[in-house]
């Protein structure tokens, strides 16, 4: 009876451990880099010359800065449950000329204000919101590939 009770008392606290131990996810020190958007919803950005690639870069603080396409765009960023969204987004105002540049602005920050699902595999960094599938890539990995 004793040897069950035993048992009893200590599995949980073993599985426990075990769960605790585990780590799902990243850290927010994981996210500290400059990050380019590579995909939407799969499909890739394909930008031409002189274009700056959408990009945002999120430093120990959480603070986020970046480029949507036509605007820049600031915000403080939160990370909970393996989910992510940038509170209090501001941005500029710019006007954007060609369309395909503006769906991917607004498709991006609207993204970006919603809480995503957010893994980080491979040094691929993905928000899953409702509606959009969001792709990053490291700034400086993609310089390297460039190369």
């Amino acid at each position: 009876m004793r040897k069950w009770l035993l048992a009893g008392i200590f599995t949980p606290l073993l599985l426990a451990g075990c769960e605790d131990s585990e780590q799902i996810g990243f850290s927010s020190k994981n996210l500290q880099q400059n990050w380019v958007l590579t995909n939407i919803d799969g499909k890739e950005i394909t930008i031409k010359e002189p274009r700056v690639i959408p990009n945002m870069a999120i430093d120990s603080d959480l603070k986020v800065s970046g480029f949507g396409g036509c605007n820049r765009f600031s915000g403080q960023a939160e990370v909970k449950d393996n989910k992510f969204k940038i509170d209090t987004l501001s941005s500029t105002k710019m006007a954007c000329i060609q369309d395909d540049q503006a769906t991917t602005e607004s498709i991006m920050t609207v993204s970006l204000q919603e809480w995503s699902s957010i893994a980080l595999e491979n040094d691929v960094l993905t928000l899953t919101s409702e509606q959009h599938i969001l792709t990053f890539m490291p700034e400086d990995i993609l310089e390297d590939n460039d190369q």
